[in-house]
């Protein structure tokens, strides 16, 4: 009912030129009409930064299961992009607002645990309760628990960098702000957050315990380190392995029903780079060329 409006909350204008076919910046966006290069389904989806001069990134990216709502999903990764930006390290938040229209209620099963803890479908019911129409988003409430702390939040999923997650607390009680960052990899040694090839991301939607949800063609098991693949997410979240493009040949309608299934099947080398090529990878070359090192 009010898809639209989560959407346009979450789905943020960056403060870039849009041109998905930049070798610079590929699958850089302003609006969800601007992704149409890549098929139907692909969202023009921002990270929510404090890194001056980098606020609000955007990026097009496939769009069923994009990180808004109540959908606990993925957001946009910057490796293909110059170094400046690979610092965004981005972690589906829980976020709180103030415009809601329609509030949903989330309530934790008994069996989840003392800790509210949820890691299936089943652990939690979502009810509606009526709306003071003066918003403009559908939100839900949800009781943040750990030990004898809670804290309860009207907000929706939205992307947002990792160091304005840690910096507001972005788990609302510090125990879990700094366990989700744990989970996904963070550490004094590695300071990267799913090795830059995913999204930080609650198990199911409206988990407090989080994991990486993995770019197409990397593994979960080590927080989106090992290539299992030859497949990427999209042209522009191919990481270090090479540049990414659709499969030569491909038509927009076949790209289409390949963004169905949540990622464009593209070419990618399946051999591991030297650790200067780890470090500054390859810019894409434009969409439909082959795929060089």
């Amino acid at each position: 009912m009010k898809s639209a409006a989560i959407v346009s909350a979450v789905l943020l204008i960056a403060g870039v030129t849009a041109d998905t076919t930049s070798t610079t910046y590929p699958g850089r966006c302003e609006t969800t009409k601007d992704c149409s290069t890549y098929g139907s389904n692909y969202a023009c989806v921002s990270v929510d930064t404090s890194v001056a001069g980098l606020e609000q990134l955007s990026m097009c990216i496939p769009g069923s299961q994009v990180c808004s709502g109540r959908i606990a999903g993925l957001c946009p990764t910057f490796t293909s992009w110059p170094s400046k930006y690979r610092v965004i390290q981005p972690i589906c938040a829980f976020v709180e607002v103030d415009n809601c229209d329609q509030q949903f209620n989330v309530t934790v099963t008994s069996s989840a645990g003392s800790n509210g803890t949820v890691d299936d479908d089943n652990d939690v019911t979502i009810s509606s309760s009526s709306g003071n129409g003066t918003g403009t988003v559908q939100c839900y409430q949800r009781n943040f628990t750990v030990n004898d702390e809670y804290v309860v939040v009207n907000g929706i999923y939205q992307c947002l960098d990792k160091a304005k997650y840690v910096a507001n607390n972005g788990g609302y009680i510090k125990n879990i702000t700094d366990t989700v960052v744990e989970q996904c990899g963070w550490n004094t040694t590695s300071q990267t957050l799913c090795s830059g090839h995913g999204t930080c991301s609650p198990l199911v939607d409206f988990a407090q315990d989080y994991e990486c949800k993995c770019n197409a063609g990397y593994n979960s098991s080590d927080y989106c380190n090992a290539i299992t693949s030859n497949e990427c997410s999209s042209v522009s979240q191919c990481g270090t392995e090479g540049t990414c493009d659709f499969d030569e040949g491909t038509s927009n309608a076949d790209t289409a029903h390949a963004a169905q299934t949540e990622y464009a099947r593209v070419l990618r080398t399946t051999t591991a780079p030297s650790a200067a090529t780890r470090l500054e990878p390859q810019a894409p070359p434009l969409l439909r060329q082959q795929r060089r090192l």
